[in-house]
């Protein structure tokens, strides 16, 4: 019963997520084998042997064995193959948002096969303290001076600029970009320039960022060396039949017209999956582009799946609440951010993933591609919002 329990109540939990577009096969087997193991106790006892203590402990192994294997298939997922020591000396990765949760972790683990990690985050305090963590908890085999900060709001226009230039000056140059900030706003707020918060982190400010980074890493693939574009979207994004364009609008400054804004209806987990589906748009059209350039350069999508991150600070004291008493309950149903990086670091750093001869444009669900939606295979609606980014943005494309 307790087996049956976990293994439905987690796949009911997941598909509220949409965790699984396509259901594998050898999670359909999960989910008979838990069903079989509620209903061998009424059959066993209809026969006469439930009586029998040796059948009950059979029984109650294989029901262990059923949630032991419910939590590795669908909790935790598959990993990323072992990076050795030193595997990734000499390459230097961008990732944004990474002073906690997946994007810390993902940063530790490339640090820790050598490579230099650029924290491209907000808080400078926060930034540190998770350099200073990682150095420490690496015991000597990262080194401070791989690990380098330098401030970034991808909410901020300016703000993306800005480090794209003090990237330029610090002498750094990217193989790899993993675009790993985001937000989930429990209330409607405009960033400074006026766009809607949840798009403006999620997508705009993304997309400047590759934009200014992109002439570097075309010349480092002219160079020889194999750069790639990594986004953390979400399975949120298949929630949605279409993407809405009337949350692109810019507000101006007139203080009428922010009012009006603000009063428009708002859904926290609607806005924060648009803001997916954008993404997924956005790695399908660049994907695109860049093939048509000749050019190699990966562009695909990760979905880390349920994890156990601060996402959820800036939504409701209530929720944050809740969060933090339940969370011991919560680590039987989703991943800790470790397992969280897990797709991340395997579509980044994967030889067979390393130029977009084997594939481009994808979207990953536990280290593998998965089919896209309906409405993210719209080449038309990706074209356009493609436009109308380079118009928000002011940033002329290369691609």
């Amino acid at each position: 019963c307790i087996a049956c329990g976990y293994i439905f109540g987690v796949f009911c939990f997941q598909n509220t997520f949409v965790e699984w577009p396509a259901v594998p096969c050898h999670i359909l087997l999960l989910l008979a084998s838990a069903l079989a193991s509620l209903l061998a106790p009424t059959c066993l006892k209809h026969v006469g042997l439930w009586a029998t203590w040796g059948v009950k402990c059979v029984a109650w192994a294989i029901d262990v064995a059923i949630v032991i294997s419910g939590y590795r298939l669908m909790v935790r997922g598959p990993a990323y193959a072992h990076l050795g020591e030193g595997s990734l000396e000499g390459k230097t990765f961008v990732i944004t948002g990474c002073n906690t949760g997946i994007g810390y972790e993902t940063a530790k683990t490339l640090a820790d096969a050598g490579a230099t990690v650029v924290f491209a985050c907000r808080s400078e305090d926060k930034a540190l303290a998770a350099m200073k963590k990682i150095v420490e908890e690496c015991a000597g085999q990262v080194q401070e001076e791989q690990l380098v900060f330098v401030p970034l709001d991808t909410s901020s226009f300016e703000s993306v600029r800005r480090f794209a230039g003090l990237l330029d000056q610090m002498g750094h140059k990217p193989q790899s970009l993993i675009l790993n900030a985001g937000v989930m706003l429990s209330n409607r707020s405009l960033s400074k320039d006026g766009l809607e918060m949840t798009m403006a982190t999620n997508h705009f400010g993304h997309f400047l960022l590759v934009h200014q980074l992109l002439p570097g890493l075309l010349a480092a693939e002219g160079r020889g060396e194999k750069p790639r574009i990594v986004i953390v979207g979400s399975n949120m994004s298949y929630l949605h039949d279409r993407f809405d364009f009337r949350e692109l609008e810019v507000v101006s400054g007139d203080e009428k017209a922010k009012q009006l804004y603000m009063e428009k209806p708002y859904e926290l987990f609607r806005s924060y999956g648009q803001s997916k589906l954008a993404n997924l748009h956005f790695t399908t059209e660049l994907a695109r582009r860049l093939q048509a350039k000749g050019s190699k350069i990966p562009v695909n999508q990760i979905h880390p799946g349920e994890v156990l991150t601060e996402v959820m600070r800036d939504m409701h004291p209530v929720i944050v609440k809740l969060n933090e008493i339940f969370r011991p309950v919560a680590m039987g149903f989703m991943k800790t951010p470790t397992q969280g990086a897990f797709c991340t670091l395997h579509v980044a750093t994967d030889p067979a993933l390393s130029t977009s001869d084997n594939i481009t444009g994808a979207h990953f669900v536990r280290c593998s591609p998965a089919p896209l939606s309906r409405a993210g295979r719209d080449k038309q609606v990706a074209a356009r919002l493609w436009d109308i980014s380079e118009n928000v943005t002011k940033e002329t494309s290369v691609v």
